[in-house]
């Protein structure tokens, strides 16, 4: 999942940016940034993140 695909996803939805950061024990700025293609996750954030999408599909 790309971070555009998963912006797409995660407002389909209404989750916000805080909840994921909130379940990834991440600053919100962090999924901001990475949306917005700014920034690249780590592997273990990555991995966190879509263990989130897996869990809410």
């Amino acid at each position: 999942m790309t971070n555009k695909e998963f912006r797409k996803w995660r407002r389909e939805r209404e989750i916000t940016q805080q909840i994921i950061a909130d379940y990834c024990n991440i600053n919100k700025s962090t999924i901001c940034r990475w949306e917005k293609g700014e920034t690249n996750l780590g592997n273990y954030l990555y991995s966190k993140v879509l263990e989130f999408v897996s869990e809410k599909m």
